[in-house]
């Protein structure tokens, strides 16, 4: 690491990371991208040339061994995620890890026991909270646009027709919540700056992988409510609507928004800059590692996070309203 960049090394070849975060990656001015690791040694070799990486491993943990590797961006499974990053953290290293964090609870304790004592940063890859549009509607709200707010109504749908992906697999933290669920849920804490005291939700199980098909939920916060939906059977949605005492703000693509965004303070457009919110996301930790600070969104963060998800599905299964 020097003043001005940190190395990174990313776990895993999924396609995720070739679309989206590598190309990002190698646009961020702080970040170097030093190597990459797979558990077959021809594809990871094939990654490294397609983005001209310096390092190829034929393992995890060979990768993060290298002394030369500052951050792992970790990109696997959701099931994964916590036994890598911990992994990561056990050799030193600060992780970005995508969401969901974690799959439970318990496994954001597991990682609190290893990170205790240690300088090491931890992050949920949740780059939507990174774009100029969620910031510019921030300090609307802050400077009274639409007054108190109220509701807020969060969407993440789309059609998942592949039967064979990753995300059917229950042992692998599979369905519609944790994968596009996650998104609205997130943002309504965000934009509420605060958790819900409780939950009711309905939602369908898909009948052969066992995992949520759908759901729909009712956050109870202290200021107002929150209703959201996710979905691997319905079509691409991901708008937000926030409500307030005297307006409402509205983001058509709250979470994977256009090169120019738009949004609308009670039906006015607001065109955005133009930016990347994968690139300003792995500045902003890259920089929080250079400059030891604790980034934005921590692991206190992604424990509340997953309490949430846990009250969701504990009232889908209960039929209950549950308290958090």
């Amino acid at each position: 690491m020097t003043k001005q960049k940190t190395r990174w090394g990313i776990i895993g070849c999924a396609a995720f990371a070739r679309r989206r975060a590598i190309p990002a990656m190698l646009q961020t001015a702080s970040v170097e991208v030093s190597a990459v690791a797979s558990r077959q040694s021809q594809k990871a070799k094939e990654f490294a040339d397609e983005f001209k990486i310096p390092k190829a491993y034929a393992s995890y943990e060979e990768l993060l061994a290298d002394p030369d590797i500052d951050v792992i961006y970790n990109p696997l499974p959701n099931g994964m995620h916590s036994e890598w990053t911990i992994a990561a953290l056990k050799q030193g290293k600060h992780v970005l890890c995508e969401k969901p964090f974690v799959v439970s609870s318990q496994e954001v304790q597991d990682v609190a026991k290893v990170i205790s004592g240690t300088t090491c940063k931890v992050m949920e890859a949740f780059m939507w909270r990174f774009h100029p549009q969620h910031e510019f509607t921030k300090r609307a709200i802050a400077d009274g646009a639409i007054g108190k707010i109220r509701l807020i109504r969060g969407a993440f749908t789309f059609t998942l027709e592949d039967k064979d992906n990753v995300r059917w697999q229950e042992n692998q933290g599979g369905g519609c919540l944790l994968d596009v669920g996650a998104y609205p849920t997130s943002a309504a804490r965000y934009y509420f700056a605060d958790e819900p005291v409780a939950i009711y939700a309905t939602g369908s199980l898909h009948p052969q992988a066992k995992v949520e098909l759908s759901a729909e939920a009712i956050f109870e916060f202290k200021q107002g409510k929150a209703l959201i939906d996710c979905a691997f059977d319905l079509p691409y949605r991901t708008d937000l609507e926030i409500v307030g005492e005297k307006g409402r703000i509205y983001l058509p693509k709250a979470w994977q928004p256009d090169e120019v965004a738009t949004v609308f303070i009670n039906d006015e457009p607001h065109q955005m800059p133009k930016a990347n919110h994968y690139v300003l996301q792995f500045e902003h930790f890259s920089q929080s590692v250079i400059n030891n600070q604790p980034p934005r969104f921590g692991l206190e963060d992604a424990a509340k996070q997953i309490r949430v998800i846990e009250a969701i599905r504990r009232s889908i299964r209960s039929g209950l309203r549950e308290t958090i």
